[in-house]
């Protein structure tokens, strides 16, 4: 039977992750929220639940992420916890369309969470009801990759397997989201990747989608793609596929600053 953590473990591993990041980055948001705030939490069994906003645009800068990362592993391997932490930036919290929340979720966020340092970048999320199919999903899938970079030094250290199948997700949503983007703005859905790649160049024309050309490629030649996944090159899969999947989402929302009814169900 594995030794269960015990509220030592959980305090010391609070204390030490917020002590590291704050010191990294004193700008950046750190809240907890549920079991851990409300005194729920049954020590042993519950997640800590949480996320990290940092103050940045849509792309946080890849060095960031390998910092956060590394942190979070470290602390992690000294007091093992199960934790649910979100990676989010300012920008796509205030446009809310990328933002995998609705307002009733956003709404008890704000009102039950708890700021352990930085600013309260809390009371900017603004969730949007009624998202179409289409966006929620975008949304969605961005919030897992970007959650997917979060934890992928632990991951390496501890499930490489799990780690893999990341990186394999990491790079099917990378490819589908131009198709996405696509119809939010009233076109038809392209099933071909490459179609919808070349589609998504002509509408956003300043994103550089050599990535997912990349990707494309490898999806073509299976026995090449799962060599990647499996060898050296994996991490940076993963982390190319979030960057890439945030400067489109960037170019997006410099575009088409506007909601449209095709974002939103009116």
């Amino acid at each position: 039977m594995r030794k269960l953590p015990t509220k030592e473990n959980y305090e010391d591993f609070l204390e030490d992750f917020t002590k590291k990041v704050s010191r990294r980055f004193p700008d950046c948001c750190f809240y907890l929220y549920g079991s851990a705030t409300d005194g729920r939490c049954v020590y042993g069994r519950s997640d800590i639940d949480g996320g990290l906003i940092l103050d940045s645009g849509v792309v946080i800068p890849i060095k960031d992420i390998l910092v956060i990362s590394e942190l979070l592993a470290t602390t992690l391997q000294k007091n093992r916890v199960e934790t649910q932490f979100n990676l989010l930036d300012r920008q796509t919290n205030k446009d809310g369309r990328f933002l995998s929340y609705t307002t009733d979720y956003t709404d008890w966020v704000k009102e039950s969470s708890k700021v352990l340092f930085g600013p309260d970048y809390i009371k900017e999320m603004n969730g949007l009801d009624k998202k179409t199919g289409v966006l929620y999903t975008s949304a969605f899938n961005f919030r897992k990759v970007r959650n997917s970079a979060l934890y992928f030094m632990d991951r390496i250290m501890t499930d490489r397997k799990r780690f893999q199948r990341n990186v394999l997700k990491c790079l099917k949503n990378v490819v589908n989201l131009p198709k996405k983007l696509i119809w939010l703005r009233g076109e038809r859905i392209i099933a071909s990747k490459t179609s919808a790649r070349k589609r998504l160049s002509e509408m956003l024309e300043d994103v550089d989608l050599s990535f997912v050309d990349r990707v494309n490629y490898l999806f073509g030649r299976p026995a090449e793609l799962y060599r990647n996944i499996e060898n050296e090159n994996a991490p940076g899969l993963m982390l190319d596929s979030l960057t890439t999947m945030e400067q489109m989402i960037e170019a997006y929302l410099k575009h088409f600053p506007e909601h449209s009814e095709r974002e939103l169900t009116l």
